[in-house]
């Protein structure tokens, strides 16, 4: 499956407006009173300019920065800043949360998905400028004026979608500027071959959001940035 088609898929819905943003709207695309310290985040983010970000564990902390393919409205709750996973052994549960410039607007449509390599995902990555992003399975959060859903897809060897879970409605929280979801760990299986399988498994995620369409046009950003890394604890969970 080309890249496109997988991105019709992890942006599932029809095409979005897409006004352009010039330097005279900036203020319109922040919430109202956000610190000078959220504004210059924001200008940063509509700039190229080098990566910052600092990796601990499974955790990213980022300086914002629009997708360089991205023609949506440049909305501060898609602008990406951090994210992490960690395995809950007690609760036998991935907990992933994500991070956003600005307060998530529940009423507006955006899809936040955790792009997860269980081990067994093909390479390079099929998203076109983000060869290092390679996955097999998506976990997805969206909002928009019908409530706020979650599903945990699984794809094959061609990156196409081979099941759909939906998660309850408790599983996710959206609080602030903070996106979080807890997913079964049955829900998201190992993929690496028995006969290849190494002592520790470690999976792997990132976090990205988009506006829907059908085009990598539609993604915002990512976290990190053209890598994926490990989630927290993945060696020594329960299988």
């Amino acid at each position: 499956m080309s890249g496109l088609n997988l991105l019709s898929f992890l942006t599932p819905s029809g095409p979005a407006a897409k006004p352009v943003l010039s330097p005279a709207v900036i203020s319109s695309q922040l919430p109202k009173n956000v610190s000078g310290r959220i504004v210059g985040l924001y200008e940063l983010s509509l700039s190229r300019h080098p990566q910052y970000q600092s990796i601990v564990g499974s955790r990213i902390l980022m300086a914002p920065m629009f997708n360089t393919a991205y023609t949506g409205p440049k909305l501060a709750d898609l602008d990406v800043v951090g994210a992490d996973a960690t395995i809950i052994s007690a609760q036998q549960e991935i907990a992933f949360s994500g991070e956003v410039l600005g307060p998530i607007n529940v009423a507006q449509t955006v899809i936040f998905s955790f792009l997860v390599n269980r081990g067994g995902a093909s390479s390079p990555g099929p998203i076109k400028g983000q060869p290092g992003i390679s996955f097999d399975a998506v976990v997805q959060v969206t909002t928009g004026p019908d409530g706020t859903t979650g599903t945990v897809s699984l794809l094959n060897s061609q990156e196409q979608p081979i099941s759909t879970t939906d998660l309850p409605a408790s599983s996710v929280q959206i609080a602030g500027e903070t996106v979080k979801v807890a997913v079964p760990v049955n829900l998201l299986p190992s993929s690496t071959p028995p006969s290849t399988r190494p002592g520790i498994n470690t999976e792997s995620y990132t976090f990205t959001t988009s506006l829907p369409g059908n085009s990598e046009s539609d993604v915002a950003g990512f976290a990190p940035e053209h890598t994926m890394i490990a989630i927290s604890g993945s060696g020594q969970r329960h299988r």
